[in-house]
């Protein structure tokens, strides 16, 4: 008989015995609680016991009861159920079996919630393999069990933790191909929690026992595969990428695999975004599942280019590193995955990776690599919808290389404007990306005079957009961000038209009444930030010029009583004293005099161009001069007095004397490299390259 008929049997059985506990408790009884109560556990036992055996049913019979609402319906529907009917569906072999048994086990498991599977639960967590052994034998259906509210099995926890790589091995040993896919309440396997994670181990596990795991799609529709790349796993997404074939569904093709491709961007994973696209080319054109092209999500990676990385003093260091390991420029589609991927691996000594590059060149070169796929098409309507929008949000965010690359593969995108009339140069004006606007000034022909003759649809011309106030973070202080406008004013008004410096807008203004207006409160903040900092230095100025002052007329070991010459006058370090004291004291009155001008100035807009960072710059390094020759002097008064008794008094000396020297250089040299750079230095406009890009 089969199977089923076993178990109806079974439940039948403990109908009887349930049916007559029932009559029993139903009758008035009288007597201690005692027998009440072992009477209330027999119920539960036997309740229990009709559970379990429904719940190891098949798939089949269980749909036939799963509606009835209590225990008693559900002994006298199984009662219902015709033992012929079950015994009569045809068996399909041992793989139908195991499959029905796996599924019994399924729905036993899902009789026991997260609390009864917690020790496994921690097992899984800890990597203890031993303690989840236990659970496993006490309960065989503990593997596939659900041990978190999201239905997370242990091999779930197991592979996402990377504890113990021993663990999931003996797990997955004990478990059944077919159960290694089972997902979690998103649909999510356990390979797409080894992928997230990069537990590439554990993945080369999972798939060495079942080769379909890396084609199971979760509830989006996306593979593991995507899940390692959302994550940024460059290791698990090479691996991945070996073993994933394209079948029908293909994760490469349609919407998922543009996904993939703008996961691969995101994740800064260039070259594995340009191999993907080499390979699958229509990627360039379609949109992912939420909408977005490979165009429009590079667009949004400013850093991944030169322009936009910031830079500091040390900025050069970092232009050329390279990032992390490659992957395999093609991968094998059958074979010996494990040794592909194995070679893959051991980065730069492997013939088949692709040779490094910086970050910023792999995205040039899918930047182009795009481009080219795009400008296949002869649909120019299709090729503007493709590159307008991103290269506009480029323009916006200032990725200059973007703007040049696009330019220079498809001039015509120059003469095409926003729903506001602006093109990339209106952009690039109106927030302030210099590198953009250098492109217009000394790398195009004299048609850019065409673009900068264009008016936006509220009649400003880009002298209007100039005159604009935009925040900036490129400078500190309100002071330097007024002089930074003031440039930009300037230099926009070297490429308009003469016309165009007193054209009024649509509000009847001209772009210096613009200026004017927009700037007034930021004037404001420079008066205030401009006299705060020179009130401060003017303090220590000051203190300065009464020390060395003072110093000069109490000179170290005393003058002879009768003609007054310095008793040490014929010393070494006497001569070093007096040097640096008058240093001291010059530099310091030149120091307190320019902090001065800087309190009386008048603070008119163009005051802030170049006499006020002039006063401030000539100020600050005249003040650090000042501080220098004070503990110089000072240094050598005490070895003038002490060298007599400790001949290696200056060791201690020097080495103090370099504590607030170090202090003032790391706390103030700063600002005023920003400012000597930005008043003195070539500007931010300067010519970076002699290409011709238009």
């Amino acid at each position: 008989m089969d199977i089923a008929v076993s178990s109806i049997e079974k439940v039948t059985d403990a109908a009887d015995d349930l049916d007559g506990i029932f009559m029993l408790s139903s009758e008035p009884r009288e007597g201690d609680y005692a027998q009440k109560s072992t009477e209330n556990e027999k119920i539960r036992t036997k309740i229990a016991e009709v559970r379990d055996e429904i719940y190891s049913l098949p798939t089949s019979t269980i749909s036939c009861i799963e509606k009835l609402k209590n225990s008693t319906d559900v002994v006298d529907g199984t009662r219902q159920i015709d033992p012929f009917v079950l015994s009569s569906k045809p068996h399909k072999g041992d793989s139908a079996q195991k499959s029905t048994d796996n599924e019994q086990g399924i729905k036993k498991a899902k009789g026991r919630d997260e609390i009864y599977y917690l020790p496994l639960h921690k097992a899984a967590l800890m990597g203890k393999w031993e303690e989840a052994k236990q659970i496993i034998d006490d309960d065989k259906n503990a593997p596939i069990a659900k041990v978190t509210r999201a239905g997370e099995t242990a091999l779930h926890i197991a592979v996402s933790t990377g504890r113990s790589i021993q663990f999931v091995q003996k797990l997955v040993n004990l478990m059944d191909k077919d159960l290694l896919g089972q997902p979690d309440e998103e649909g999510d396997t356990p390979l797409h929690y080894a992928a997230f994670a990069g537990n590439t181990e554990a993945a080369r596990i999972l798939v060495k026992k079942d080769s379909k795991l890396p084609q199971k799609t979760n509830t989006y529709g996306l593979t593991p595969l995507h899940s390692a790349a959302e994550n940024g796993q460059r290791k698990a997404v090479c691996y991945l990428r070996s073993v994933t074939h394209d079948e029908d569904p293909s994760p490469f093709a349609g919407k998922v695999g543009v996904k993939l491709l703008n996961l691969l961007i995101t994740a800064d994973l260039y070259d594995i975004a340009v191999d993907l696209l080499k390979q699958y080319p229509s990627l360039a054109l379609g949109k992912d599942t939420d909408g977005k092209t490979a165009f429009l999500t590079l667009a949004l990676k400013p850093g991944a280019f030169q322009s936009r990385i910031q830079k500091g003093y040390f900025r050069s260091l970092f232009n050329h590193f390279f990032s992390g390991t490659e992957c395999p420029s093609s991968y094998p589609q059958g074979g010996d995955v494990e040794n592909a991927i194995g070679s893959s691996e051991k980065g730069l000594t492997s013939p088949t990776i692709v040779k490094k590059m910086s970050k910023h060149k792999q995205a040039l070169r899918l930047l182009g690599l795009l481009i080219f796929e795009t400008l296949k098409g002869d649909n120019a309507s299709k090729v503007r919808k493709l590159l307008l929008p991103p290269v506009r949000l480029a323009a916006r965010l200032g990725i200059h290389e973007f703007v040049a690359e696009v330019i220079k593969a498809y001039p015509q995108s120059l003469w095409v404007f926003d729903e506001n009339g602006m093109s990339y140069f209106h952009l690039a004006v109106k927030y302030r990306h210099e590198n953009i606007f250098s492109l217009l000034c000394h790398q195009m022909s004299s048609r850019k005079h065409f673009i900068t003759a264009s008016l936006d649809r509220f009649g400003n011309n880009l002298l209007h957009l100039a005159g604009e106030l935009q925040p900036s973070d490129k400078v500190s202080g309100a002071a330097l961000q007024m002089q930074r406008e003031l440039q930009w004013f300037q230099e926009v008004e070297k490429v308009v038209q003469p016309s165009y410096k007193e054209m009024r807008n649509r509000e009847g203004k001209t772009p210096r009444m613009v200026f004017t207006e927009e700037h007034k409160d930021l004037r404001e903040q420079g008066e205030k930030w401009m006299k705060d900092t020179a009130s401060s230095c003017t303090v220590v100025a000051a203190l300065v010029v009464t020390v060395a002052f003072a110093a000069a007329f109490t000179v170290p070991g005393g003058n002879t009583s009768d003609q007054g010459i310095p008793i040490y006058l014929n010393e070494a370090a006497f001569l070093i004293f007096a040097i640096s004291n008058a240093f001291a004291l010059f530099s310091s009155s030149t120091s307190l005099l320019m902090f001065l001008g800087i309190l009386t100035s008048r603070y008119s807009e163009y005051d802030f161009l170049k006499a006020l960072p002039m006063r401030m710059s000539i100020g600050l390094i005249s003040l650090f001069f000042s501080i220098v020759s004070m503990l110089v002097a000072f240094g050598s008064s005490l070895q003038i007095v002490l060298s007599h008794r400790v001949n290696w008094i200056w060791v201690p000396i020097s080495l103090l004397a370099c504590v607030p020297v170090t202090l003032f250089a790391i706390l103030q040299f700063p600002l005023l490299v920003e400012i000597v750079s930005s008043t003195f230095g070539p500007g931010i406009f300067r010519k970076r390259n002699d290409e011709i890009i238009m």
